[in-house]
Formats: C-alpha cells, sequence, structure tokens
C-alpha cells in the first residue's frame, strides 16, 4: 500500500485540493477560488485542472467529493445548494409544492421550472460533485452515502410527485466506489457530500464522538447509536450502518464575518488578513467584528450545550473534546475563543480541511488497501492540533504605589465593569449610542461601528498605545460632550441588565467603615446613579462625579480634582480602582495616588483585606454604616 490521493473537493466559492500520503498526511494543498454563476459547474473543470498544475505532484488515484444539494445538468447549468431559487418556487406554487424528506428534489424540481430547456435537454441531472466525476470518466452515478439516505435523495414514486423523469436522475453507488478512469488512466473514485467526507475526515464514526464543521455556515455533529428527534437538531443517518449523527446547524457563522472583512476593506480602503482582524475585533470590544464574532460564538455555544442536554436526557456519551474542521479551523485566536466560550477542547485532526482526507479514506477503502471506511479512518485520521479549554485562574488585582507605610484616607471607584461584570452592558451602553448616532447620521449600525472603531484604533497606534473614551472620540465626529450626556442619559438603563449582588453590598459596606468613596465615571450622574442602585449600593456610596459634573471624560483631570475636593483628602491619601489603565489609573499615578487596577468584581471583592492595612481608622462608627 503507497498509493498517493488527489483529493478534490468542491465547495460553494473555492475547490480544495490535496494529495494526502498513505498514512493520512496531506502532503500537499492548494485552494482554487470559484466565481459561481449559471454555469458554475463548467468551472468546477478548469479548477481541478488548475489544481493539478499547482500541486505538481504525482498520484495514484483521485476521488471528488463536494456539497449538495447543488444541482447541474450535463451543459453545466448549476444551481447552487444556496442560492434561493428552490425557496422561489415554493412561494411561486405555494400550497401545491409537495412535502417531502428530500434534500434534492425541491432542487431539482427549481432547475425543472426556471431552466426547463436545459432540463430537457440533459440526460443527466447531477447532484453537486457527481457532474466532475462524470466529466472526467464519462459514467453517471449519484453517490448514496448509505441506504438510509434514500429519504433525503429520491425514489422513483416521490420524484414523480415533483413531476421529475427518475430516469434523468443518476443510479445509486455507494461511497469510495471506483467511477473510472481519467484521460491519464487513473483511477477515479466516489467521494460523499461534503459533510459525510468531513465526518469521515475527523472519525466521527464512532458513539459519543462530536465534530464541528465550521466554514461559511456551522454544523455541529454528535454521531449516536439511536436516533433522536427534536425539532432544533436534523436528524440522519451514519455513513456508518446502525449509528446516527445529530446536527445543530448556524447558518452564515463563517460568512457573516467573511462579508464584514469586506466591508471594512472597502470602508478603510486597506487589505486586512483574518488574523488582524480577528485581533482588532478582540481588542475593541464595540467594534462591528466583536459584535459578530460574539454573536457567532454565542450561537456555538449554545449549539454545544443544546447537543449536551439531548444527549443527557437521552442516556447518550458526549466527550469532553471535540473535533473542529473547516475555514474557521485555521485561526488559533478564534479556536482559543470558541474553546474558552464553551469549555471544551477543540482538535484538528491532519488538517482543517478534513473533506480531504475523508476522501483519501474512501480512495483507500475503495482500492482495497481496507476492509471498511472506519477501519481505514482508525489508521488514518491523527490529531495534529489541540486547543484546550483551560479553567481561568483566579485573577489579582494590580497595585500600583501602595507600599507599607501608606496612609490611605479615600477610594475612588469607577463603576462600569468595576463594580458590576456584565458583558452584555458593558457592550450595550457604548452600542445604544453608537446606534443613535449612526440614525441620526443616517448610516448603517455597521458603518457607524466601524468608523468609531477605526479611529479608535487609529488614535492608540498614534499615542503609544494609549486608549480614548467614547466621549472623547465622539467629539472628533462632530457629537458635543453635551451631546453625549444627553444621550447617555437618555438611551442607558442599567436595571434592563444588572441586579442586586449582595456580595458586592457587604464588600462597599466594610469598606465605607475605614474608608471615604466615591466614584468617578464616563457616564453621566442619572445612569451611573441607576447603575449603583441596580447593584444596591447607592445608599453606602453617596457621591459620584460624572461626565456632566465637569464636561470632561477620563483620563482628563478635572474629575480626579473635584472627587479630591469633595472628599477632602489629597491624592496622597488616596487610590484610584478601576479596570482600564489608561482611564482609570495613569493619571491617578501622575497625580500622586494609588492605584488598584482589577478584571471586574470578584478583584473588588478583596479589597477590603487588601485595604485595611493602609487604612487611618474608621470613617463613619458602625452603627451609622449599618443603618445604610
Amino acid at each position: 500500500m503507497n498509493e498517493h490521493i488527489l483529493c478534490i473537493d468542491i465547495g460553494t466559492t473555492s475547490l480544495k485540493a490535496g494529495i494526502v500520503d498513505p498514512t493520512g498526511k496531506l502532503t500537499a494543498y492548494t485552494k482554487i477560488e470559484l466565481t459561481g454563476g449559471d454555469f458554475a459547474a463548467n468551472e468546477w473543470l478548469t479548477a481541478f485542472e488548475s489544481a493539478k498544475k499547482r500541486l505538481s505532484l504525482s498520484y495514484d488515484a483521485i476521488c471528488v467529493s463536494g456539497n449538495g444539494p447543488t444541482i447541474a445538468s450535463e451543459s453545466g447549468r448549476t444551481i447552487l445548494w444556496n442560492d434561493g431559487k428552490c425557496e422561489q418556487l415554493k412561494k411561486i406554487q405555494g400550497q401545491t409544492f409537495p412535502q417531502t424528506k428530500s434534500l434534492f428534489l425541491p432542487q431539482i424540481a427549481a432547475f425543472k421550472y426556471f431552466f426547463n430547456e436545459e432540463y430537457n435537454n440533459s440526460k443527466w441531472i447531477f447532484s453537486g460533485p457527481e457532474f466532475l466525476i462524470w466529466k472526467l470518466t464519462g459514467n453517471a452515478k449519484t453517490v448514496l452515502p448509505e441506504s438510509r439516505f434514500q429519504a433525503a435523495y429520491w425514489n422513483e414514486e416521490n420524484a414523480s410527485a415533483f413531476s421529475i423523469d427518475a430516469d434523468k436522475l443518476p443510479p445509486f453507488t455507494a461511497p469510495g466506489t471506483l467511477a473510472g478512469y481519467d484521460a491519464n488512466n487513473i483511477p477515479v473514485f466516489y467521494g460523499a457530500p461534503d459533510f459525510v467526507v468531513a465526518l469521515i475526515g475527523t472519525n466521527t464514526l464512532k458513539s459519543g464522538t462530536v465534530c464541528d464543521r465550521a466554514g461559511s455556515s456551522e454544523g455541529l455533529n454528535l454521531c449516536v447509536s439511536n436516533p433522536v428527534f427534536d425539532s432544533m437538531i436534523r436528524t440522519l443517518p451514519s455513513v456508518i450502518p446502525g449509528l446516527w449523527n445529530l446536527s445543530v446547524l448556524i447558518p452564515e457563522s463563517g460568512s457573516l464575518f467573511s462579508s464584514y472583512k469586506k466591508e471594512y476593506e472597502n470602508s478603510t480602503g486597506r487589505k486586512i488578513d483574518y488574523e488582524e482582524l480577528i485581533r482588532a475585533s478582540m481588542e475593541d470590544k464595540n467594534s462591528q467584528g466583536w459584535y459578530i464574532l460574539n454573536g457567532i460564538l454565542t450561537n456555538f455555544n449554545h449549539g454545544i450545550q443544546y447537543l449536551k442536554k439531548i444527549a443527557r436526557e437521552n442516556n447518550l456519551s458526549f466527550p469532553q473534546r471535540l473535533s473542529i474542521t473547516g475555514g474557521q479551523a485555521k485561526n488559533t485566536q478564534w479556536l482559543k475563543l470558541k474553546a474558552q466560550k464553551s469549555q471544551t477542547t477543540l482538535m484538528i485532526q491532519n488538517c482543517a480541511d478534513a473533506e480531504l482526507i475523508g476522501d483519501a479514506i474512501l480512495a483507500n477503502v475503495g482500492l482495497g488497501n481496507y476492509a471498511s471506511i472506519s477501519e481505514a479512518a482508525d489508521k488514518m485520521v491523527h490529531s495534529s492540533t489541540c486547543v484546550e479549554y483551560s479553567k481561568p485562574l483566579p485573577s489579582k488585582p494590580a497595585i500600583y504605589n501602595l507600599e507599607k507605610g501608606s496612609s490611605i484616607k479615600a477610594i475612588i471607584f469607577d463603576i462600569d465593569s468595576t463594580l458590576y461584570t456584565s458583558a452584555e452592558y458593558a457592550f450595550e451602553q457604548v452600542d445604544a449610542q453608537i446606534r443613535f448616532w449612526a440614525k441620526k447620521q443616517g448610516i448603517s449600525e455597521s458603518q457607524a461601528r466601524m468608523k468609531i472603531s477605526e479611529y479608535r484604533r487609529k488614535w492608540s497606534a498614534e499615542n503609544g498605545g494609549k486608549k480614548i473614551s467614547l466621549g472623547n472620540t465622539f467629539i472628533n465626529f462632530g457629537v458635543s460632550i453635551e451631546d453625549s450626556i444627553k444621550m447617555r442619559q437618555d438611551l442607558l438603563e442599567p436595571g434592563s441588565f444588572l441586579q442586586k449582588d449582595e456580595k458586592m453590598i457587604l464588600t462597599i459596606r466594610e469598606l465605607a467603615k475605614f474608608f471615604r468613596l466615591i466614584c468617578v465615571t464616563n457616564n453621566p450622574v442619572l445612569p451611573a446613579r441607576k447603575t449603583l442602585q441596580a447593584i444596591g449600593i447607592d445608599q453606602l456610596i453617596p457621591e459620584i462625579i460624572g461626565l456632566d459634573t465637569c464636561h470632561k471624560s477620563k483620563p482628563a483631570k478635572e474629575p480626579f480634582m473635584k472627587a479630591l475636593e469633595i472628599l477632602g483628602v489629597s491624592a496622597s491619601q488616596t487610590v484610584s480602582v478601576g479596570d482600564r489603565y489608561d482611564m482609570d489609573i495613569r493619571l491617578p499615578l501622575e497625580m500622586g495616588m494609588s492605584g488598584i487596577l482589577v478584571n471586574g468584581v470578584e478583584d473588588v471583592y478583596t479589597l477590603p483585606e487588601l485595604l485595611k492595612p493602609f487604612s487611618t481608622g474608621a470613617n463613619f462608627n458602625s452603627e451609622q454604616i449599618n443603618n445604610m
């Protein structure tokens, strides 16, 4: 056994090709972009020839897979699986459109309706990649992954319900069957639909194994021994007899971020690679990029949790690790985010494009090197990369200018993401203003987020990595501080996101026994007071310096000077506590204060124990504090 397999997988926007050696190692790889269109199938042959030239290595067999249910006639006229013509026909025919479990017959019916002459003139109507195999070998067949899949394909009876001539549909054959020989006498083997070969290529062929197939769209697939039927799950047979596949589908997963990349490049006039764009999106939690990424992460996590729930309820096993394949598997930053969000360890098997490994497995079965798909997968599928989920270590606040012998009388608190932790409200209080501004400007929310994010990115790059507040950013777009104040007063409702925090109440109550407390925030006093009320500490911190107090945003000096004036203490007797170094810590240090940089409420809970040794005595008696 020393055959090298040329593996071809036809996607919606690209043709992927690779040469796989007998051990399952991908020794060469290329990707040819596809333009699509009404005759997309003809482009597949051109792309196939281009891929062979690029790879420039010898091979002993060919195996072809691809997406479905894409439909093509002999002329190359094509309806891609996602082009919407099927939905158009359903609207046209209404109640007369037949009900069916078939994924293919509605597409073929749409082909017949919109391209009737092509339909009539073509001897065969192909399901996707079988068109390319026919072009290479002259033989026409349809790959049926396993006999139980027939309901998702067709039979003579349900084809007639759509007025489709069953004789036009190539007969079924099994994955890994020899299709024939190409012009160079190289054997060509039938692959399978792309999602089937992806599961083969990740060895998601045993009960309790999971694969995240994450490309333009996304599917979470759990292999089980017994079928489960649920409205949120697509249940299909496995390619392995007796097993089943439960899928949670996430449409437009990767394509949303891909579209954002194009929009970003058009908006900024510069090219950007995915690595940089993901990094920039992660750094700015109010960017359009993060808005999209966070939505994808949330949907992914919901899908994982739902599959786990189904597994628990049906006594099915669910692994600690899952395989991931597809375009999204090629970015380490992104994989780390997905692992942390779902608290799951992710594995890439052999290569990110597992369809190619699945093709190699099928070809090896067809060549007689293995007796079954399972046997070949066990031998040829190996983990190449593992992205571990690691439970976050308990954080510790960073302490500045606070040394033995320091005497502290007062604490200046930031509010947002300091006295509460809520990613949803932290995002919303900024995004609400950006959405409002977008409406006034007559631009889309996406465009507004990009304009604000790109300005902040450039400002930071030009100012040594420092951060600029939203209020100061808005000034550069003609929004005055007074306008910012009005927006925040009208738009922010923290009570919709936050709730009483008993532990924070006890923390602030304890600190108030020893220190004078005040808040300095870039929000106006009204929404800031609402925030403290929602948490339950508004009576414990009576004074707030807000954006409308000095009409200046942190890190301006004026709000901190006003706080010292109200507190009646010197800078050296004060510690500033906040979650952003540039906004809450850097300037207070320059003014002579101490600083504590926190990662959220968990760090704030530790402050009584941390700061008591530096107190100069209680500012209030215990009875007074307890009555607050």
